[in-house]
């Protein structure tokens, strides 16, 4: 299964390395900018996503190069599943340069918010909808108990409303309309209009506090809180207007 997945993937290493060429050097045009004129927070993420769209690569490439772009702690290329897509993207000395140009790009004035966006469209496409869904529904758990314990930020549902808002794009973006979904995020993508207000949603959850008001994540509860992050994700106007 995993030389099965390796053969599938491993054809992408270069077109995700262009990409991931276009968002360096978005960076470094952008960090070369007088400190006024520097783009920062969520305009800062919505230009790296318009020149990923706009580089000519497939929508899959331009998932997973955003996926390991926009994530500094690298998760998908230390992933034995994903990581043949990325060995041969960029150097050591190349990550390190174009990490120091990237700035602080944000979703809805969050990096962690980003992170989870870019994050879970790249596992959409790596292991499908469900899987990666339930990996990021993992992650909180394990924050949860490490909160319990005084070392973890708690779960979170602001989390995992951007997990489900960056799997939706993905699917959106890779889908059977891929030309004219990249031709429009190359052109105006806005975070913000992919994903929901996270107003109302519990976060910072100690496992103890999860179980006291959802029970379990197998529970109807949860599911249905599942089903509604999932609907709200899918009302806005972008995917209305397809």
């Amino acid at each position: 299964m995993l030389l099965l997945m390796a053969a599938l993937l491993a054809p992408l290493d270069a077109p995700v390395q262009i990409v991931v060429t276009a968002i360096g050097s978005a960076a470094r045009e952008n960090a070369a900018k007088p400190e006024k004129e520097r783009l920062s927070g969520d305009a800062l993420a919505d230009f790296y996503v318009r020149r990923a769209c706009a580089s000519g690569e497939s929508p899959e490439a331009v998932v997973y190069a955003l996926a390991y772009a926009l994530d500094p702690t690298d998760t998908l290329a230390r992933n034995p599943f994903s990581g043949d897509i990325f060995k041969n993207v960029e150097t050591a000395s190349d990550r390190t340069s174009r990490l120091a140009a990237m700035g602080k790009p944000t979703l809805r004035g969050r990096e962690d918010w980003l992170v989870h966006f870019a994050l879970s469209g790249g596992l959409a496409l790596l292991v499908g909808e469900q899987l990666a869904e339930s990996l990021g529904i993992q992650k909180e758990v394990a924050d949860a108990k490490g909160k319990e314990k005084g070392a973890g930020t708690g779960f979170s549902f602001t989390d995992l409303n951007a997990n489900a808002a960056g799997i939706a794009f993905a699917e959106w973006l890779a889908g059977a309309d891929s030309k004219q979904a990249i031709e429009r995020c190359g052109s105006g993508f806005e975070g913000t209009l992919f994903l929901p207000e996270p107003k109302g949603l519990a976060d910072g959850l100690t496992w103890t506090q999860f179980q006291k008001a959802w029970i379990s994540v197998e529970g109807a509860k949860f599911r249905d809180e599942r089903q509604r992050l999932r609907a709200r994700v899918q009302e806005s106007k972008v995917y209305q207007a397809d």
